[in-house]
């Protein structure tokens, strides 16, 4: 009822797409019928637990209180020594002590191996008995030594049958008196019920952790989208990935890495010493990454960071961390477009619940990148010439008004360059318009040459382009209208085997030198480009020395 419910508002609130996350996983019932049962047990959770809320930490305080009780009962019905149960769930290969009680000076509880010792032939039987227990016989693991006289049973706690119970998912209830008779049929079957009851109380805080769990999940993953969901340009969708990520694990690395063809890019990244690899191209070949898109799953299965095949291939920056994950972006069944790597310094930092969370949101990660590219290639549609890839007219008012305004805020300077294409309509006339796109498209090639990072080329009618020239003086501006026009004059285009000599004349206004209002600065370098074309054309113009 409770799976029904999380389930039902995850359909609402989310969509299908967390519906079948949950659809996914596996109830309480069926990990215990699969003896899984070291997910969600309470003995691991009392100190912390980043999924667990505080409200809840007393339903596994309660479940301690509720096991005290019953190895009370058994000490007293049973005038026993020592009552201990351990626990497997900590490690794979040693039962820990979780609860106890001892009137013993020789008491001595620790940690054991699971499969030594009296305690483990329990690996092939369910309880053990022995008495007479004395100083000869097999040692009882908690005792420094063992008593004089006196006789031990130990009880296997566990769902599954006896002997089939998985070594990391087992505990064992052990019982020592100082009677040295025989256990009778009613003094185990005590035993057996007090067992039974732990169980009982085991999977009753399983089931309450679990609907936590489950709220916390539902919690976390929506925070964690909030941000996401907000997210247009893909910077920001890198980022608001790293914080959904924050809201399920602290990691000391976080990167995106694209795929172009057999390489992927790591478009963003963060950590210590990371700057200086965003926008780096690596091999798929022999990496962790590699194996994760060819295989379309999140990768290693226990987020512990191998020895064997590098992250990243040529990259160093992960190789102090012991926890990792690279989780495919991918849709459905469509292509795996790239990687998300959260790394951490410390072991064992991401959880199975985790890592679930971490495969939703990237699914969603990758859904938003493909829209972010889809925006950005529409926002470039808008600001880009069709025909020569070079900024447009609505592209070339907006750089305007932003350099003009970076310069007043700086009190620097910059200039603008004005050009036509000398002769262009006679030019269509008699070769026609198809040699005409050709002619714009060369110009516009040089143009794109000879402007620097921060600059911008534009074509801003038929034949006419401006190129803004940031932090540039007069001097400087009239020589790369120099260089472009002589660049453009070495064309050597031809139509039909004939060469076809094309020209253009500049002119060029300096802010704020000429003006520092950006209509007059225009209307002055356009006045010089009219300047240049009536005193012959092929030339460039500076509106203040023009003659």
């Amino acid at each position: 009822m409770i799976r029904l419910f999380f389930t039902e508002i995850a359909e609402i609130a989310m969509g299908n797409w967390f519906a079948k996350l949950l659809k996914r996983r596996k109830s309480t019932a069926d990990l215990t019928a699969e003896g899984s049962l070291s997910d969600l047990l309470p003995f691991n959770m009392e100190d912390e637990n980043d999924l667990i809320s505080t409200d809840r930490l007393h339903v596994v305080r309660q479940f301690r209180d509720n096991v005290e009780g019953q190895l009370k009962i058994i000490q007293l019905a049973l005038q026993a020594n020592s009552v201990v149960l351990y626990w497997s769930a900590f490690t794979s290969d040693q039962l820990v002590p979780y609860s106890f009680l001892s009137s013993s000076s020789t008491f001595d509880i620790k940690s054991i191996p699971a499969a030594t010792g009296i305690l483990g032939a329990l690996k092939r039987q369910s309880e053990i008995s022995l008495f007479p227990c004395h100083a000869e016989s097999p040692a009882i693991p908690y005792y420094r030594k063992n008593p004089d006289r006196g006789s031990f049973f130990a009880k296997v706690v566990a769902c599954s049958a006896a002997g089939q119970h998985a070594q990391g998912d087992f505990g064992v209830l052990c019982v020592d008196r100082h009677s040295d008779e025989d256990w009778t049929q009613n003094e185990k079957l005590l035993i057996e019920t007090a067992a039974e009851r732990i169980i009982s109380y085991l999977l009753l805080s399983r089931d309450l952790l679990f609907t936590d769990v489950e709220r916390r999940t539902l919690q976390l993953v929506f925070n964690g989208l909030q941000g996401l969901n907000s997210a247009l340009a893909l910077d920001s969708v890198y980022s608001a990935a790293e914080k959904a990520l924050e809201q399920i694990v602290e990691a000391d690395y976080f990167a995106v890495s694209l795929l172009e063809g057999d390489s992927h890019k790591l478009c963003y990244v963060t950590g210590d010493f990371s700057e200086g690899y965003i926008n780096k191209t690596f091999s798929l070949d022999d990496s962790l990454v590699g194996q994760v898109v060819k295989y379309r799953r999140a990768l290693p299965e226990n987020s512990t960071r191998s020895l064997l095949a590098p992250v990243v291939n040529g990259l160093k920056l992960f190789d102090t961390c012991q926890s990792v994950l690279v989780v495919p972006l991918l849709q459905e069944d469509g292509p795996v477009t790239g990687v998300l790597i959260i790394a951490s310094r410390k072991q064992k930092k991401i959880s199975r619940s985790c890592r679930e969370m971490m495969i939703v949101i990237a699914s969603q990660v990758a859904i938003k990148i493909e829209l972010a590219r889809s925006h950005h290639q529409i926002q470039q549609m808008t600001i880009t010439d069709p025909l020569t890839g070079i900024a447009n007219r609505r592209a070339f008012q907006r750089g305007f008004s932003a350099m003009s305004d970076r310069a007043r805020r700086r009190d620097g300077s910059f200039c603008l360059i004005i050009c036509d294409i000398d002769f262009f309509k006679l030019v269509n006339d008699t070769h026609g318009h198809s040699f005409g796109d050709v002619v714009i498209q060369r110009v516009s090639s040089l143009l794109n040459e000879i402007v620097r990072a921060g600059d911008l080329a534009a074509r801003i009618g038929g034949e006419e382009f401006a190129v803004l020239l940031e932090d540039t003086g007069l001097e400087g501006a009239f020589d790369v209208a120099e260089r472009l026009r002589k660049k453009v004059e070495s064309l050597g285009l031809f139509f039909e085997g004939k060469a076809v000599p094309i020209t253009i004349s500049l002119g060029v206004a300096a802010f704020p030198h000429d003006s520092d209002n950006q209509e007059k600065l225009f209307s002055y370098a356009d006045q010089a480009l009219y300047h240049a074309k009536e005193t012959g054309r092929n030339r460039s113009v500076c509106w203040s020395k023009r003659t």
